[in-house]
């Protein structure tokens, strides 16, 4: 009698074991193995679900003369439809006119991580060092982290500098694709070069972080200078760009504006504030 309620009792531990696994995400089991990225300093995660922006995007390609040799203008609507602990869940619809045509493409739905990963892509990502950034005369603690990022085509090395006290938190990123000794590497440098300048968002003055991407291709470069506001979703508020061959010709330019936005809030909620870290706060941090 005793052994038959010893065997119904570990059965029953067992169920409930495997009942609890089921129900922890495995995001979760993975999580001694690769250093979360924050949700909170995440430029699309910290917002609720159904926060949207739109953009429009207006690129122009270059002849060998110099001269505009077509122009395309896209609105880009981007919703975020779905968050969790390690993931989050973009639709985007755009809209193009080109050759005074107006074309819709289907939606497309894509998840990411909080690093940039695509789902299904292996990740791993580490804290490496502690050290410090100077921008704007001002010396900022960071932590290092490095993430690696395995994919069919190749794994990526990122670099990343990572502050919790200021936008956009990421404030230096260095990436490469790996390849063999014998061919160029695809990279890209991405720094924030002036933090807390004000910048008008839909009539509004709000605080922004100007951001220079550098990106080095095998038969081309392109540097983009982006204008990042904390409080709108997807952090980007407008960019400009240009991408040049390897003479310095430039082949093709684009700018963005923001047209409009939305941060989403449940029926009698109040809207979510999104507070800065205090100029007491920070140098807390500078005094580290």
């Amino acid at each position: 009698m005793m052994q038959r309620i010893r065997d119904a009792l570990r059965l029953a531990a067992a169920l409930l074991a495997a009942v609890l696994l089921e129900a922890v995400p495995c995001s979760a089991l993975l999580a001694a193995d690769v250093l979360a990225f924050p949700v909170e300093h995440h430029p699309w995660g910290r917002f609720p679900v159904g926060s949207w922006k739109l953009v429009r995007t207006t690129s122009e390609a270059l002849d060998e003369k110099g001269q505009v040799v077509s122009v395309t203008t896209t609105d880009t609507r981007t919703t975020l439809i779905a968050t969790d602990v390690a993931s989050y869940t973009l639709q985007t619809i755009a809209t193009v006119d080109v050759a005074s045509r107006r074309i819709t493409a289907a939606p497309q739905v894509t998840k990411y991580g909080y690093y940039g990963e695509a789902a299904g892509q292996a990740l791993g990502a580490k804290r490496t060092a502690d050290t410090s950034l100077t921008i704007d005369g001002r010396t900022i603690p960071c932590e290092v982290r490095q993430v690696v990022v395995s994919s069919d085509s190749g794994k990526l090395l990122t670099t990343l500098y990572y502050s919790d006290q200021y936008p956009p938190f990421v404030l230096r990123r260095e990436t490469s694709l790996e390849a063999p000794a014998e061919e160029k590497r695809d990279s890209s440098l991405v720094e924030v070069v002036a933090l807390d300048l004000p910048q008008r968002v839909h009539g509004e003055l709000k605080q922004a972080s100007y951001v220079k991407t550098t990106q080095k291709l095998p038969q081309s470069s392109k540097v983009t200078l982006e204008v990042q506001c904390d409080e709108v979703p997807g952090g980007v508020v407008s960019h400009f760009a240009s991408e040049t061959d390897r003479t310095g010709r430039v082949l093709r330019r684009s700018t963005l504006e923001l047209v409009d936005y939305q941060i989403h809030t449940p029926s009698g909620q109040p809207q979510p504030v999104f507070r800065r870290p205090t100029r007491k706060a920070a140098r807390r941090m500078d005094a580290r």
